[in-house]
């Protein structure tokens, strides 16, 4: 047993050193915050691949174009505005949205992690992920001033809003906040406050803009999906959402303390479950439905479903229910895609069926599987009871409702807001391409030339001026082809 200090000068000593303790502790927690962001923002570089992968080659330079502009606007304007939003004191609101904090200059107590410079950068890397998921569904056929629009609006208005509901100490339905007005919301790592809202937008976003030029026959049915610039690409930046998600789920994990040491690992392991029973289901329905194996970059929506899948109640519910809520998340996708081409929403990534879908069914699984188990200690991360049905919980009926509530009040308010923009962005004529850059590309006609160069002896002059020695590869492109090959 450990005695402490009596005498005058060992206990300065000892409050000396504890007091380092605690100060490097602090510091251990912030620099790690910091690393999880610097990991999650890597998830803009997978995004990017996939994108890059799933679009024709006449479109790159426009997605890699959007996802910098995502990345710039949506840094400015969550400092600027959105992080006041987040996590500002909601009190004078009634826990609707932050008044506070903007520029970061309230922040007073370094200890409060979630108002400190090293929450913001980590809440920023979610806020700029939630953005750039809706420029993978739009591409090949929107504007980038109508991208930066959204963007503007997603940091500031859409995000922010959500997540001090969800997770401010203000918020009216926050796990930090004891007073809040309904149980607390079981979303630990954003399936509603990042994948459902994105995936909402997507789907409105998508319908405003219609279907890409070939994407309909001259019956009005869907015809085959446009050709695909490189599989390599999707499955690589799938493999780089995958590695960034360990931080995305695991990240606030370091909130927590105590009782809670092995809280990452298990996140870790439950993400990894989910994840491989998700892309397993997609590849056993695929094989067996249509006798042949997937597509990769098919393959990679079902596990990225299984990613989604998993966020809403990472640090809640044990691994091996993994299996479980995981092996939905590849009937899901399959079904919501099929569901789209019926409605002729065109979604070039399915970013509505892997996000809008699987963000649906993970905040709806949480509240069946979460522990029961009650977190006692006052510095972790969820500081209620959280129990499901499924685990012998008579409360979980609570954290249900509260979560069907979140879902939906989510969904009708990225409507209310995404719905008047595209429909005023379309009247200024700024929502879709112009029919040019559309039939050749937008690269060809926006920019100064294709995104591969070494094949090309022109520029866009060329293209449109030498009709006796065409170039193959602006063949391809002008016919709207691209198979990566250049």
């Amino acid at each position: 047993m450990v005695e402490l200090a009596t005498d005058p000068v060992d206990r300065a000593e000892f409050d000396k050193w504890k007091s380092h303790v605690e100060s490097q502790e602090l510091y251990l927690k912030h620099y790690q915050l910091v690393c999880s962001a610097s990991i999650v923002i890597l998830m803009q570089l997978g995004f990017t691949f996939l994108e890059v992968g799933s679009v024709r080659v006449q479109f790159t330079k426009s997605i890699l174009m959007k996802n910098m502009v995502d990345m710039i606007l949506s840094a400015l304007m969550y400092f600027v505005i959105g992080f006041g939003f987040a996590f500002g004191d909601g009190s004078a609101s009634g826990g609707f949205i932050g008044s506070t904090n903007f520029f970061l200059i309230s922040e007073t107590n370094i200890s409060d992690i979630h108002h400190s410079s090293a929450g913001w950068v980590y809440h920023w890397s979610y806020c700029a992920t939630a953005a750039t998921i809706v420029a993978g569904a739009i591409a090949e056929r929107t504007q980038l001033v109508a991208y930066g629009v959204y963007s503007i609006i997603g940091a500031t208005f859409l995000y922010p809003v959500i997540t001090h509901w969800i997770w401010s100490e203000t918020g009216w339905a926050s796990v930090y906040n004891p007073n809040s007005l309904i149980a607390p919301v079981l979303d630990d790592a954003g399936g509603i406050a990042v994948h459902t809202c994105a995936g909402m937008c997507s789907l409105v976003a998508c319908f405003f803009v219609g279907p890409r030029q070939h994407r309909l026959d001259r019956k009005g049915k869907f015809v085959k999906d446009l050709p695909k610039q490189n599989q390599s690409f999707i499955v690589f930046g799938m493999f780089v959402l995958w590695f960034s998600w360990y931080a995305f789920n695991a990240g606030p994990a370091i909130l927590a303390a105590g009782e809670d040491e092995a809280l990452m690992g298990n996140i870790a392991v439950y993400t990894t479950v989910c994840a491989a029973a998700s892309g397993a289901s997609y590849l056993f329905i695929s094989v067996a439905s249509r006798k042949k194996l997937p597509e990769p970059g098919d393959l990679c929506n079902g596990i990225l479903a299984g990613l989604v899948c998993s966020t809403s109640g990472c640090s809640v519910i044990q691994p091996y229910y993994g299996i479980v809520i995981g092996s939905f998340g590849g009937p899901i996708v399959i079904i919501v895609s099929k569901l789209l081409r019926k409605f002729k929403i065109d979604d070039v990534v399915d970013a509505v069926a892997v996000h809008l879908g699987c963000g649906v069914w993970s905040a709806l699984s949480a509240p069946f599987f979460a522990n029961t188990v009650p977190n006692t200690n006052e510095n972790a991360t969820f500081k209620y009871k959280s129990c499901g049905i499924f685990t012998g919980c008579s409360e979980g009926w609570k954290y249900l409702g509260s979560n069907v509530l979140l879902t939906l009040l989510t969904m009708m308010y990225v409507t209310a807001i995404i719905t008047p923009t595209c429909f005023l962005l379309r009247q200024c004529k700024i929502l879709r391409i112009k029919v040019e850059s559309e039939r050749h590309g937008v690269d060809i006609v926006e920019f100064e030339g294709p995104a591969y160069n070494h094949d090309l002896k022109s520029r866009k002059s060329k293209l449109f001026n030498d009709t006796k020695n065409p170039s193959p590869v602006i063949g391809r492109i002008a016919n709207g082809h691209g198979d990566g090959a250049c």
